[in-house]
């Protein structure tokens, strides 16, 4: 609670164009095309918690939303933008384990933010196919595994994983993230609990002097993560990404489950005259004449 009381450490995405465009500068630096629009990359992590009692649920939510089905895991769905550092620079947690990462979004402050023009001009977030492609989220090109769409895929995962390396240093440093959160502490408190890790996460990125690095946990610390009720999840190695990600708790909004097919397609019916970033990137992969690597195949 003091932690979450003090200003110095509010978390809140820069609504300053000039400092939207120094992260977009430093995302710049990590793309091999050049790609200078990427103002914060943002995905959803899985906030483990144990089932919820129905007083602390609510009656108009229900133990069911807190469950994720495709981790088989009772929990949050928080939502978060990083910047190349992986600083968290925006945080939302409104929904329960069973929203779509577009839901979660879409409850989320800074959704409300984007849809009033928060960005300065030419700026976007970079996003998964979780969320839906538009002015402000420039996304991945579905089905596709050869061209320059997947050049443009390539181009646009080296910075979207920022995120993702975000998740694997908060969840690394603070091993009471991988188990669920013990019994007696209420959704409400998790929510301050998660909000003041993040702000401890951005402050020890910024004490270090550009050094990201994460110090391994004791022998201690492993010890009491290994004998938490319920179990634990293993941090994992994963290509691109030079931390390891606890992967069990990724990717779990990734379905639209939530998300009526009607209002998807009228999202798509509304952008068709215009030209979105993801189109402007894609002609830039396109006149760079680069392609992505060849994957190197075992014999």
């Amino acid at each position: 609670m003091a932690i979450n009381r003090l200003p110095e450490f509010y978390i809140s995405y820069p609504s300053c164009h000039e400092k939207q465009r120094e992260i977009a500068a430093s995302f710049c630096e990590a793309s091999s095309v050049g790609f200078d629009n990427c103002a914060g990359a943002i995905d959803g992590i899985l906030v483990w918690t144990h089932m919820p009692t129905e007083k602390d649920a609510g009656d108009d939510i229900g133990r069911k939303s807190f469950l994720c089905a495709r981790k088989a895991k009772f929990g949050l769905n928080m939502q978060a933008v990083s910047d190349k550092r992986g600083r968290i620079l925006d945080l939302s947690i409104k929904c329960g384990g069973s929203s779509s990462d577009c839901l979660a979004f879409e409850a989320s402050n800074l959704y409300s933010r984007l849809s009033r023009g928060l960005l300065a001009p030419g700026l976007v977030l970079f996003g998964d196919n979780a969320y839906i492609n538009s002015s402000f989220m420039a996304t991945p090109f579905p089905n596709v595994s050869s061209g320059n769409k997947d050049d443009y895929n390539f181009f646009h995962s080296q910075l979207r994983i920022r995120v993702e390396c975000s998740f694997g240093m908060l969840v690394h440093r603070w091993g009471i993230l991988r188990s669920a959160i013990p019994l007696g502490i209420t959704i409400q408190k998790t929510v301050a609990l998660v909000n003041a890790l993040a702000k401890l996460h951005n402050y020890c990125i910024d004490r270090k002097d550009g050094t990201d690095t994460v110090c391994e946990p004791t022998t201690e610390d492993l010890s009491n993560i290994m004998v938490s009720e319920g179990g634990y999840v293993s941090m994992e190695t994963v290509d691109s990404c030079d931390v390891e990600l606890p992967v069990q708790l990724m990717d779990a909004g990734h379905h639209f489950d939530d998300i009526p097919e009607s209002q998807r397609r009228g999202d798509k019916r509304q952008s068709s005259n215009i030209i979105l970033p993801r189109t402007l990137l894609l002609h830039k992969v396109v006149e760079s004449d680069m392609t992505r690597p060849m994957i190197k195949r075992r014999k």
